[in-house]
């Protein structure tokens, strides 16, 4: 349950904001504009005769972004985090814009993980009271790609719902924990946590792969690392320089800062995790048998893996998650800061300082302004 609550409109956050303002307003100016101060101290009798806002509560339906499975979660991270925020009830709901979902299955997110709530869909829809946005209704809820870029209610990122009086209100566009981070109120149980710790912390309490797949995990691990130390390699597939033309370049520096590690420690193992099929020749050419990786499918061009026709799309969920758990099970990590694979293997422990090399900054960690980018 919520440990806490804040929100858009808190009284206890805006006087603090005020109290701040004035003083900064002093300190830089040394009196010089009397108006602003009047107004400054204006603002705060205001504040004291202020009634907080009402918070009914109420369910907060967050549904699929619709891309990559880690940033798929990234969004119901921060989603849960605003679920926190607003004192609502948290519905996780992927339905059929997600990547990973079968033919036949209602919610992908709850065939790759547990349950966060037992409230499903269809008993959300049989609630009574408003919705927020109203481009939903009850009997459009399980909707996919409504006005999510263009049209009214479109681009709703988090911040947008916080404080809203709805009973039911609906997550569909990315939202991140580091736009939501600075509006915690400071009784939160993350108020003052850096990003990456915040998303480490999140996904301890909340996210917990499906019981099938946690035995994939835990068998690998046993099996074949029973030798250590393991060095866990990213390298993704040359497809996401389409989106990011600085990639392919950067992702060359990688053989470079692998071969480094593995020339120092003649014990050491590598775990490899790429959609690559021509990366895992050119690493067991070099390194032989101390390349070791899950047996998945891999992408021989540039068109990525979720966007190939398949049977089972789940198992390709699987698999992200497979790979990326047994990464953070690994002593050394190298990957590229641009990638949600690797940035979420960054986030899945507290890895020990010189232990885990990313090319760029983890971008878990930077507002992604394009998304707003009219």
């Amino acid at each position: 349950m919520p440990r806490s609550r804040c929100g858009w409109g808190d009284v206890a956050s805006a006087r603090r904001w005020n109290a701040e303002a004035s003083r900064a307003l002093i300190l830089r100016d040394n009196g010089s504009f009397p108006e602003a101060e009047a107004e400054l101290r204006r603002l705060d009798v205001a504040l004291d005769k202020a009634v907080p806002p009402l918070r009914q509560g109420g369910f907060l339906l967050i549904k699929c972004w619709g891309y990559g499975l880690w940033s798929d979660v990234e969004h119901v991270l921060s989603s849960l985090l605003l679920a926190e925020m607003t004192d609502r009830v948290p519905i996780v709901h992927w339905g059929d814009n997600s990547f990973y979902i079968d033919d036949g299955t209602d919610d992908a997110f709850g065939s790759l993980f547990e349950a966060i709530a037992p409230l499903t869909l269809a008993k959300l829809a049989a609630e009574e009271g408003d919705i927020y946005p109203p481009k939903y209704r009850r009997n459009n809820l399980d909707e996919v790609g409504l006005n999510i870029w263009d049209g009214p209610y479109s681009r709703l990122s988090g911040l947008y719902l916080l404080n809203r009086p709805e009973r039911i209100v609906v997550s569909d566009f990315f939202t991140q924990v580091a736009e939501l981070l600075p509006w915690l109120s400071p009784g939160h149980w993350l108020h003052g946590k850096p990003v990456l710790t915040a998303i480490r912390l999140l996904h301890e309490k909340y996210l917990a792969p499906a019981p099938d797949i946690r035995n994939q995990i835990d068998g690998f691990v046993t099996q074949h690392f029973e030798s250590r130390p393991v060095l866990g390699v990213h390298v993704r597939n040359v497809d996401k320089a389409l989106e990011d033309p600085a990639f392919a370049e950067e992702n060359h520096a990688i053989p470079a800062m692998v071969n480094k590690h593995m020339t120092e420690a003649a014990q050491l193992r590598l775990f490899l995790m790429t959609d690559s099929a021509q990366v895992i020749e050119t690493y067991r050419a070099r390194y032989g048998e101390r390349v070791f990786h899950t047996d998945c499918a891999r992408a021989n061009n540039l068109v990525p893996l979720t966007w190939r026709d398949t049977a089972d799309r789940r198992q390709l969920g699987v698999e992200v998650i497979l790979d990326t758990y047994i990464a953070a099970a690994c002593d050394y990590f190298i990957g590229h800061g641009g990638s949600n694979v690797a940035c979420m293997v960054a986030c899945l422990k507290q890895w020990k300082p010189g232990t885990i090399q990313l090319i760029r900054d983890n971008i878990k960690t930077r507002r992604n302004w394009l998304l707003h980018d009219w």
